[in-house]
């Protein structure tokens, strides 16, 4: 977004809290036009929660303060909660400010997105507070899903509310060579021990848009109605997801005909999708799914792998059935199955990834997604002048 906003000729600075990439604390960089910088890292005072709530504390603070010394006519605040939700309330507390635009990309508080993590019964509680606050402190919104959309309306009382789903930026997959992965595909498939008849069915997942029983099922049955079918995890859960799905395939006989890659390099990805017949992008129909956007969606249409997913929230923005890719009839195992099957056996694949490469480039382009950002920039920003 920063990129396509700086390609139209306008100044962007990105200021990053790097909690999860510590050595970044004070770097600086320029990447295509923008300025990134990452604050200074605050002194660790341990783990407990109060420490904790410190040093978020003190990462807002020093957030605010690299936006101070740029003095910018507009502050987008990325997430309503912990260092970038405190950061937005303490810039929108002064009487003299930019103005705000917050984007919402999950449903952080009760019954959404917190309902992945291990978060304590008083965290949750912090969270859902900060978001809602933090939705009644700016003046105009992004949403990176219709349901975070209608969300936003309901709360706007006169201010904008934007949809613009996770788009694609050709500059970040510079790295990939998709001839070079296709030409790949047959030692790739080979090395795997796969024949040429099999069929490589890709699960590309962090484990939280489906549970691991429910992926133990659909495995199952698929494996079922395609007895040459075999598997590809790529990725891991962050609570080791990945190992309880391993135990439960061993226990259902099916260790011989998947593998788990765990997560690889981004620039290796090319050569493991080129090699797959499907992608399996399932969501259950929760309300952490309904309000999410994954960027993962882009990877494997930009890799002309066909996608199979569930009829939830942000999927029907990527694929449209027939057209961009496959959706199932509802998030049950069986259900998307079928759909694998419908994949498997479709003779005009080709335009299904053709179409699916035109809708990345075209409709989902950063480029195009935010034509029209720069205008409501300039209306929130006459906004926070008058209020």
């Amino acid at each position: 977004m920063a990129r396509a906003f700086v390609a139209e000729g306008h100044r962007a600075r990105v200021i990053v809290p790097p909690y999860d990439e510590p050595l970044l604390y004070g770097e600086s960089w320029v990447d295509s036009g923008v300025e990134v910088c990452c604050v200074n890292g605050p002194k660790s005072l341990g783990q407990s929660l109060p420490a904790q709530m410190w040093t978020q504390y003190r990462l807002a603070q020093a957030s605010v303060k690299l936006v101070d010394e740029w003095a910018p006519d507009l502050v987008h605040v990325f997430k309503p909660k912990a260092v970038s939700g405190l950061a937005q309330l303490l810039i929108s507390l002064r009487s003299k400010r930019p103005g705000i635009v917050l984007d919402l990309d999950d449903w952080e508080g009760r019954g959404g997105w917190s309902a992945n993590e291990d978060y304590s019964r008083l965290l949750v509680e912090l969270f859902d507070i900060q978001e809602r606050v933090g939705m009644r402190r700016c003046d105009a919104f992004t949403a990176a899903s219709r349901r975070l959309e209608h969300r936003a309306s309901s709360l706007a009382d006169g201010r904008e509310v934007m949809h613009i789903p996770n788009g694609f930026d050709q500059s970040a997959y510079a790295g990939w060579n998709l001839d070079k992965a296709s030409g790949e595909r047959d030692g790739v498939r080979g090395s795997m021990g796969l024949a040429p008849a099999d069929q490589l069915v890709l699960i590309y997942t962090r484990f939280f848009d489906y549970d691991v029983n429910s992926w133990v099922e659909l495995i199952c049955s698929i494996a079922a109605i395609w007895g040459t079918a075999k598997f590809l995890v790529l990725g891991a859960g962050k609570f080791g997801q990945e190992a309880s799905l391993s135990d439960a395939i061993k226990g259902r006989g099916l260790s011989s005909r998947i593998t788990f890659m765990g997560w690889t390099d981004f620039e290796t990805l090319p050569s493991f999708l080129a090699a797959s017949d499907v992608a399996l992008m399932p969501m259950a129909d929760n309300l952490a799914n309904q309000a999410k956007c994954s960027p993962r969606f882009v990877d494997l249409m930009y890799a002309g792998v066909p996608v199979v997913t569930t009829p939830v929230g942000e999927a029907s923005t990527f694929i449209t059935d027939g057209l961009t890719g496959y959706v199932a009839e509802s998030d049950q195992p069986d259900a998307v199955a079928a759909a694998v099957s419908r994949a498997l056996t479709d003779g005009d694949t080709d335009t299904i990834r053709e179409q699916a490469y035109l809708r990345v480039h075209e409709e989902l382009s950063w480029s195009s997604l935010t034509v029209s950002l720069a205008d409501l920039y300039e209306r929130a920003v006459k906004r926070a002048v008058m209020v």
